[in-house]
């Protein structure tokens, strides 16, 4: 979910059936999947659920699911791994996956050799058109690589600010309508984590993603940068085992 997920929800409550939305009308019914996955209404943003990692719709209007994401910069997608990369190119039906992978690898490479100025990236440096909407509809509306297609998938992308809701500032829009509106403003950003820093959950997150073979282009013995937390002792973890790692994070940056 965006940041202000819960925000959101709360003015959809509060202005329950005086609100209407582009698609979806009057709202009359606000839901959230429960535990078992069924719609459950909801009248109280206690009662929304933010846990399941494989739903991509974060709410249900009218019976139709909607991605919530925040007005200005905020993340499309999180944590896309090299690993995952070719597997889901091929089953998206990419015009050369791996040519598009191959461009994948050059960038994180000129990154890491300090080639480039910023870690934001157009999409257009790595994607033709047609696969990156079929990679970011999927994405951000159907599945993850992970996970596969959700069964709660989202019909709709709803955008509205962190704070100061009004109805003039809420949008809803089908994917392609989103698309056309932001993807001028769409970066691929190349994010470090290491293997070593003190931070517990991100050391274990880096050394997993380095453990796996298909990530090792995206793995580097030379350290690049730094964490804001730190390293581990020499006593924690040898210096000689640090180890840069790399993924993409999908943003919008209008």
């Amino acid at each position: 979910m965006a940041g202000n997920e819960h925000l959101v929800v709360e003015y959809l409550i509060n202005h329950k059936n005086s609100l209407t939305l582009n698609h979806l009308g009057s709202i009359s019914r606000i839901q959230n999947p429960g535990a078992n996955g069924q719609l459950l209404d909801i009248t109280s943003t206690d009662l929304l659920r933010t846990e399941d990692s494989g739903k991509k719709a974060d709410i249900f209007l009218n019976g139709k699911g909607v991605s919530i994401k925040q007005t200005g910069s905020s993340f499309l997608y999180n944590r896309l791994q090299r690993a995952e990369m070719l597997r889901v190119f091929t089953s998206l039906g990419f015009s050369n996956p791996s040519t598009t992978l191959s461009k994948m690898d050059g960038l994180i490479q000129k990154f890491q050799n300090g080639e480039f100025e910023s870690r934001d990236r157009h999409w257009t440096e790595g994607f033709n058109e047609p696969d990156f909407i079929s990679l970011l509809e999927f994405l951000m509306m159907k599945g993850s690589p992970n996970l596969g297609v959700s069964a709660h998938p989202a019909d709709f992308v709803l955008t509205a600010p962190q704070s100061n809701i009004t109805p003039s500032k809420i949008s809803c829009d089908t994917f392609k309508e989103y698309f056309t509106k932001y993807k001028d403003v769409i970066f691929l950003s190349l994010r470090r984590q290491w293997v070593g820093q003190s931070s517990s959950s991100e050391h274990a997150r880096a050394t997993g993603l380095a453990n796996k073979p298909d990530n090792g282009p995206w793995v580097f013995k030379e350290i690049v940068g730094s964490p804001r937390t730190g390293w581990k002792s020499q006593a924690e973890f040898p210096l000689k085992d640090r180890r840069t790692v790399y993924m993409i994070f999908i943003t919008v940056k209008p």
